[in-house]
């Protein structure tokens, strides 16, 4: 793993540390997203627990699922902001609400009233919603071809890490201590991102050219040479602009298959069920009643999908992402499946047969996790960032995303409601059922990528400059599908790349 990471990040330490810098600065938007997620599972047990508050069953439901609708909202917010306003300065605006929300959140501790408690969260759910768009444009378009897979997925683990310190500080503060303790991570944000550059790709799209260089010249080095680097993104935006006043239909085999793999894809990774078990971990071991301490229990379970996180990261340009998801849906069946027949158990022949089994909720959202940390976690996203069509990147990425936080809402608002209705064991076997479409999904629809360059990507579906027929795509079905047992790259490039004489394209 150690060598791995030397490998793709310190080949050249002058030239990539910078980059790595503004990674994990702008990565604190997702890690603060994590925060927001992980505030409901040890927070909402805790509010109910203080008696400060009548809440029903509805409130804490919706206190529970709001993040992924209003993040829907947020994410809609950030698009023209980060046109107009930058991406730098998005982010730094942007955690001025993200902080005032966590303190809004913690502040309804002296209030009467449960609408405080609604204010805060939605708040804070509408900043991260468009935090998380904003950091990632921001870490790609800071990034050399060679890395940029890499930092890309760093955003994956700072939503983990996120995750994982809200349930440990929630193990041992009130919901709201806790919710006063994450209103510090944006604040990183902010006075991080004021020692950060503007994108160099954003600076050049206003005509700042001096200012670009400058940008591009802090984040690959001193002694980089970045001319012909930043002709490339020159090249690249003023094509761009040619390409968009040529836009062909919409509504072509080479455009409507990629968004559709892709709107697939953030389908089954939400209703793996993965939310409706990170929103809830701590009232899933309230119930199940083990004999692990629930706060220890969930407190496992994000270190496990942290790990997870990095693991993926290492494997992800080495196995390739159809085996990975193949993977990764499969084991997501198999622990959810364990996970229903564990309550389907408690339910039938009562407690005392259920407490015989009693590790059994624990490893299996363990495997759970692990198998959606290494798969399902990034993958469909990075696949979203591969296969659309450039053409229609800008439109069709955000519709896919916002897509995917509609989803998520559905399965977090709906999972009580389900549980009522046809119990517990019943809706974690409707997320195996899923997983299981999963498998057969991914092994016959979706090619594999790894190692192919956008470029190679976008004809495979019948798209493409070079291609000039788009009214007969090459067929889905002779598309590569199985996986190439060769070490690929986001880009392709050349070693020189490293010394500043190529240059990467910004996708």
């Amino acid at each position: 793993m150690v060598s791995a990471l030397k490998k793709a990040f310190f080949k050249n330490p002058k030239k990539v540390i910078p980059q790595v810098m503004a990674t994990m600065i702008a990565a604190i938007g997702y890690l603060g997203t994590g925060l927001v997620r992980g505030w409901a599972s040890p927070g909402v047990p805790s509010l109910v627990e203080s008696n400060q508050f009548n809440l029903t069953d509805s409130d804490k439901a919706w206190i529970t699922s709001l993040p992924p609708l209003c993040a829907f909202f947020g994410s809609l917010v950030a698009g023209p902001c980060l046109q107009f306003l930058g991406r730098r300065l998005t982010l730094i605006i942007i955690s001025i609400p993200f902080t005032m929300g966590f303190m809004v959140l913690g502040c309804a501790v002296f209030s009467p009233s449960i609408g405080v408690v609604y204010a805060g969260r939605i708040l804070s759910s509408l900043a991260n919603g468009a935090a998380t768009p904003s950091s990632q444009i921001y870490i790609s378009e800071c990034s050399s071809p060679r890395i940029r897979g890499a930092l890309g997925s760093i955003t994956a683990l700072w939503l983990a890490l996120g995750i994982l310190i809200a349930y440990v500080v929630g193990a041992f503060l009130p919901w709201y201590a806790l919710a006063w303790v994450e209103s510090g991570f944006p604040i990183l944000l902010l006075i991080g991102m004021l020692f950060m550059p503007e994108t160099p790709g954003w600076l050049l799209s206003k005509g700042r050219k001096d200012d670009a260089q400058n940008s591009l010249q802090k984040l690959r080095g001193r002694h980089t040479d970045v001319t012909l680097e930043l002709q490339r993104i020159e090249d690249t935006i003023t094509n761009g602009a040619e390409k968009q006043q040529q836009m062909p239909t919409l509504f072509n085999k080479p455009v409507l298959v990629p968004f559709g793999l892709t709107l697939a894809l953030m389908w089954f990774q939400q209703f793996s069920g993965v939310n409706a078990v990170l929103f809830y971990t701590v009232s899933i071991f309230d119930e199940a009643g083990g004999s692990v301490n629930r706060h220890l229990a969930t407190i496992i379970v994000g270190l496990v999908q942290f790990l997870s996180t990095i693991l993926s990261i290492i494997l992800i340009d080495k196995a390739g992402r159809r085996i990975l998801l193949l993977i990764s849906a499969f084991i997501m069946a198999f622990a959810q499946a364990s996970l229903g027949s564990f309550f389907y158990i408690k339910e039938t022949r009562g407690q005392e047969a259920a407490s015989a089994i009693g590790w059994l909720p624990l490893t299996s959202l363990v495997i759970f996790i692990a198998a959606f940390s290494i798969g399902f976690n990034n993958i469909p996203f990075l696949i979203m960032g591969e296969i659309l069509p450039s053409r229609f990147r800008a439109l069709l990425g955000p519709l896919s995303s916002s897509f995917n936080l509609i989803m998520t809402f559905t399965v977090v608002r709906t999972f009580p409601i389900m549980a009522d209705s046809v119990g517990k064991y019943g809706v974690f076997w409707f997320y195996m059922a899923c997983c299981i479409v999963a498998v057969f999904f991914v092994y016959f629809c979706l090619p594999e990528t790894k190692g192919k360059s956008l470029e190679e990507i976008e004809k495979m579906f019948g798209g493409g400059l070079a291609c000039q027929d788009m009214e007969n795509p090459k067929p889905i079905a002779e598309v590569e599908r199985a996986p190439r047992l060769i070490l690929g790259r986001y880009d392709s490039e050349d070693e020189d790349e490293d010394d500043g004489r190529l240059a990467p394209t910004i996708a």
